[in-house]
């Protein structure tokens, strides 16, 4: 998938996390995050092809790849969102403001790949 496709396919997954946002009653934290997941490595893949000319379709090595490149505050936010899907997807984790951290993420990562 080249660089306008990862974006495409960030959009679809932001159409869909809309439908979920808000969140007041805290009801679909897990989808929220899993959704969030998902359009940060499209978002980030088409970031680092546009901005570095290097391609990864994948979240393994994406954190250090990121470091490599110097963007550090890229590779930490992924591995948020990563530990919080964990927190979800797997335990039993609260979900305190993790709704409105993964939003801002998204918005975050958006900026930066669009830069």
């Amino acid at each position: 998938m080249n660089a306008e496709g990862h974006k495409k396919k960030a959009d679809e997954i932001e159409d869909s996390l809309d439908r979920l946002l808000p969140d007041p009653e805290g009801e679909h934290v897990v989808a929220i995050v899993e959704l969030t997941y998902g359009a940060a490595i499209h978002l980030i893949a088409s970031g680092m092809e546009n901005k570095y000319n290097k391609h990864l379709d994948t979240h393994v090595g994406l954190p250090r790849e990121l470091r490599k490149l110097g963007e550090i505050d890229i590779a930490m936010i992924f591995e948020t969102i990563d530990m919080f899907r964990a927190g979800r997807w797997y335990g039993s984790k609260g979900n305190g403001d993790v709704v409105g951290r993964c939003v801002g993420f998204i918005e975050k990562i958006k900026v930066w790949a669009s830069e």
